[in-house]
């Protein structure tokens, strides 16, 4: 039979009379099975017990897509692969009902059917009549599905569908995961197992907007419920679906953001870290807050932070925060090539190291016992993390930000720095020229009130007055030593009040500074006296009155100190070394200023008050010595040795040289005693003796001693005292040392040799006070007496200087009193 053009390739021809007999079969099917498949309103085929096709009806050939003349005669497998006679026969006899199989229709196209076969014999010839039903459709959307549930369940994401009554429909496996329900547990359950109320509510409010067409899918950042009743962050994107019945469904994907939250956090974390680094005003807080963050916001087992030190061409340890090892795992300073920690700043590259690394972190360390980073910082040092694992990308990546982070923030301080050090440079010299011009402007004022003055107290007075005018101090005040303690003599400015508070006693170390001075002769500067509080009441009484620092000069001149000028002023570091070297200069120039107007008052001194006084019982030196001797010591002659000793000139009349010296050697106070006895005289000594004396006092209270007489029963003085002196506050002010003092007599007597033209008040006025001081040691000493009764070596020894130096201020007063006695000859 020749078959048509869509049917399958045929084998040839055949002769054989089974060939044609077949054939012949399959030309006539029985009428009754072709009647039956005709009426049947499904597809049908008929199959004799070949397989071959041998009825087709018009429903099958429409399905197909062939005629039915093309599907009779050929192997219904060829039309539905798959069908075989075992399964025919298998579903006939053990009525399993519809089956599938899959089907072509011979011209590319294909399908899915279902089958079912009936047994039928006619004339003893064996048909199989099959009812054909097409699942296409059925079978491509269960195939879909079968995919989409092998793509829901794949995913890492969690998906459920709802009912309208937020019935749980059906979860992944994913879900399950996530919340620790079982598929069991979840299916059929409301969907509040999971959410809370508000979620679904807004859920719902979403879903209502969807049916109305107002939006396509909806998104919430929620929590789901966990089984073991904690909460796990989630994005929810959903949309409804319609249902045949009206109804509708909710299908939607669950993603765990945990991560992501915890990366929001970081990075926002991160983010405050950098802001607080625009506010970080050293490399010390950049360092802290770096590695703490490293360990907080990161999580960071351990880090810290070097820095380098240009000056020693060192890093050095400047943070550290987190878990340590201990001191053999953490270099506190890192030296030029000790290790890797150096390596990574010297090559400007990152170092990862770990347990297998031979190399380590600096001099002196073992080989790292922990995993970690070394991240350099441009020229400003090396960033080191302890990671304890190998670090994720994304972790890494947030290390070499704060890494990068740190190195923008040191660079910011670096910048700063330099410019607020140009800046406070700047300032702090213009603060200092205008000060510096302000200062000499009262200088000048100050000389020309030192000019004109006549009496100590005008100078002492004009100089607080000028001072205390500027804006620049609060307070000046000028005072002098009286005993042990700094009495004040003038001053002007703001809360003078302030003298009467503090103590004044020339004794403490940590005293106002205006007592320093006094018992040091050295200036006392005080930058900020708020700084310790506590070493001073002084202090606290300054503060009070707004006073933030002081300076503090000895108004001395060739050796000599006539008193002690404080100036305070109302801010901080107020006298830089600009100023101190004014002051200092200032302090010389009103001592010379006094020392000129006392001399032009002494000598002009015509008529002086002779006081004769009685010291009474005592225990002064002199009057010890006496005692101890029982006989009469007699004072001829003191020069002020230094501040706390006096040069005192003795006659001891009476008593064995061997005996006196001995005496005097073992008092206390006695720093030396020189024998000034020459060819066989006796008596005659030289003492130089710490702490007070009477003949010491004297001349403190500016008294010209006459004579000094010490007896076991007390000293017996003579002095003379200018007119313009009240006696009864000098009687006072002696008291204080000696209580027992009594005024014996008083009266006013002319001293011709201190007139004007006289040779000593010539004399004195020609010398300076050196110069008398060495002249008049000699004198009281017995050098210019013959036989001499000392040599200038041992006039140098008093005077504790050079004997060349004893020659010089010797020849220059020599030469003085002679051009005084031939320049009118």
């Amino acid at each position: 039979m020749e078959k048509s053009a869509g049917g399958p390739p045929q084998d040839g021809d055949s002769d054989t009379d089974d060939s044609e007999q077949s054939a012949a079969a399959r030309e006539s099917p029985p009428v009754l099975l072709e009647t039956l498949a005709a009426r049947v309103p499904e597809p049908v085929v008929v199959v004799d017990s070949d397989l071959h096709i041998a009825v087709a009806n018009d429903r099958l050939a429409d399905l197909v897509g062939l005629s039915s003349s093309v599907l009779v005669g050929e192997p219904v497998g060829w039309l539905f692969p798959g069908v075989s006679q075992t399964a025919i026969e298998e579903h006939c006899h053990t009525d399993t009902g519809e089956y599938l199989v899959s089907r072509s229709d011979g011209a590319g196209g294909g399908g899915w059917v279902e089958l079912a076969f009936d047994e039928q014999r006619w004339d003893d010839e064996l048909f199989y009549f099959g009812v054909v039903h097409d699942v296409t459709d059925r079978q491509e959307h269960e195939q879909m599905l079968e995919q989409y549930e092998r793509i829901v369940e794949t995913i890492e994401d969690g998906v459920y569908t709802l009912d309208e009554s937020f019935t749980i429909q059906t979860v992944n496996s994913a879900v399950e995961s996530m919340t620790g329900h079982s598929t069991a547990d979840l299916v059929g359950e409301s969907a509040m197992i999971l959410a809370d109320e508000s979620t679904l509510e807004e859920a719902a409010t979403l879903a209502e907007q969807m049916q109305f067409g107002d939006r396509e899918v909806g998104t919430m950042t929620t929590e789901l419920t966990t089984a073991n009743g904690g909460t796990i962050p989630v994005e929810t994107r959903f949309t409804t679906y319609d249902l045949d019945d009206g109804r509708f469904r909710q299908v939607g994907v669950v993603r765990d953001i945990s991560d992501r939250r915890q990366l929001e956090q970081t990075l926002a974390a991160l983010h405050d870290a950098t802001r607080y680094l625009l506010q970080a005003k050293t490399k010390s807080e950049v360092a802290e807050h770096i590695v703490g963050t490293a360990t907080d916001v990161l999580d960071l087992p351990a880090a810290s932070m070097y820095l380098f030190h240009p000056g020693e061409n060192v890093l050095r340890q400047t943070a550290l925060s987190g878990a340590s090892d201990g001191d053999r795992t953490r270099a506190r300073l890192v030296t030029p090539d000790s290790g890797l920690i150096w390596d990574a700043f010297v090559d400007n590259e990152q170092i990862s190291f770990g347990t297998g690394t031979e190399r380590p972190l600096s001099d002196g360390l073992s080989t790292p016992e922990w995993p970690g980073i070394a991240l350099p910082l441009d020229d400003h040092g090396v960033f080191l993390v302890r990671t304890d694992e190998e670090l994720e990308p994304r972790l890494r990546e947030m290390v070499e930000l704060l890494a990068a982070s740190a190195e923008a923030a040191l660079a910011r301080v670096d910048r700063e720095v330099t410019l607020r050090q140009r800046e406070s440079e700047r300032r702090s010299q213009n603060r200092e020229l205008r000060q510096l011009k302000e200062v000499n402007a009262i200088i000048r004022r100050i000389d020309r009130v030192l000019v004109e003055a006549e009496t100590v107290e005008a100078i002492e007075q004009a100089v607080c007055d000028q001072l205390a005018a500027s804006e620049l101090f609060s307070l000046a005040w000028i005072g002098r030593q009286d005993a042990s303690t700094l009495v004040a003599r003038s001053w002007a400015g703001d809360s003078a009040s302030y003298l009467d508070s503090i103590d004044l006693t020339i004794g403490p170390e940590d005293g106002p500074p205006a007592v320093r001075t006094a018992r040091s002769a050295q200036m006392t500067v005080v930058p900020a006296i708020g700084d310790s509080l506590r070493d001073g009441a002084w202090r606290t009484e300054a503060i009070s009155r707004d006073y933030q620092s002081a300076i503090s000069v000895p108004l001395q001149y060739d050796e000599f100190v006539y008193g002690v000028l404080t100036v305070y002023a109302d801010r901080s570091d107020g006298f830089r070394e600009m100023l101190q070297s004014v002051f200092a200069e200032l302090g010389e120039t009103i001592a010379n200023a006094i020392r000129d107007v006392e001399s032009r008052k002494r000598d002009a001194a015509d008529t002086v008050l002779e006081l004769e006084l009685s010291l009474g019982e005592t225990d002064a030196l002199l009057a010890q010595l006496a005692d101890s001797l029982g006989v009469t010591v007699t004072c001829d002659g003191a020069v002020p040795h230094d501040d706390d000793s006096t040069r005192l000139f003795i006659e001891v009349d009476g008593a064995p040289d061997v005996d006196v010296v001995e005496t005097i050697a073992s008092m206390v106070s006695v720093d030396s005693v020189t024998d000034l006895s020459v060819d066989g005289e006796t008596g005659r000594y030289e003492l130089i003796v710490d702490g007070p004396t009477v003949a010491g006092t004297l001349n403190e209270l500016a008294a010209n001693l006459s004579s000094l007489e010490a007896t076991s029963a007390g000293i017996e003085v003579t002095l003379h005292l200018t007119t313009d002196v009240d006696v009864r506050e000098f009687i006072e002010r002696l008291r204080r040392r000696y209580p027992d003092t009594q005024l014996v007599a008083r009266r006013e007597k002319t001293v011709p040799h201190r007139a004007h033209d006289g040779i000593r008040a010539s004399l004195e006025e020609r010398l300076t006070d050196r110069q008398l001081e060495v002249l008049r040691t000699s004198y009281l000493s017995g050098f210019f007496d013959w036989p001499r009764k000392s040599t200038g070596q041992d006039v140098a020894a008093m005077l504790d200087v050079s004997q060349p130096t004893v020659n010089r201020h010797l020849r220059v007063s020599e030469r003085k009193l002679l051009e005084l006695l031939f320049d009118d000859v």
